[in-house]
């Protein structure tokens, strides 16, 4: 059996986006994975805006993630609050 080792033109022809693709990484600050409700909200939030530059997109999580901040100030439960971060890459 003979090993295929690819070469360098090999990854030319490797999509990692198709067009229309939207790639979300953000921290847990943003959203923790503990939650059901709160990831339906998030996508809810991303799909609203899914049409919009990265840039809004991103604006839309973030402003999201900081009215649940506030939420969460005034049920006093500021140790929930976490850093955020967020990183979009869409393709047209």
């Amino acid at each position: 059996m003979q090993e295929d080792n690819g070469n360098s033109s090999d990854l030319t022809e490797l999509t990692l986006l198709s067009p229309g693709d939207i790639f979300v990484l953000y921290t847990d600050g943003v959203y923790d994975g503990s939650d059901k409700e709160e990831r339906q909200q998030l996508e809810g939030v991303m799909r609203d805006h899914y049409r919009q530059p990265a840039k809004e997109i991103c604006n839309a999580v973030l402003e999201y993630t900081v009215k649940k901040d506030d939420r969460l100030r005034q049920m006093g439960e500021q140790d929930r609050i976490d850093d955020k971060t967020v990183f979009i890459i869409k393709r047209n």
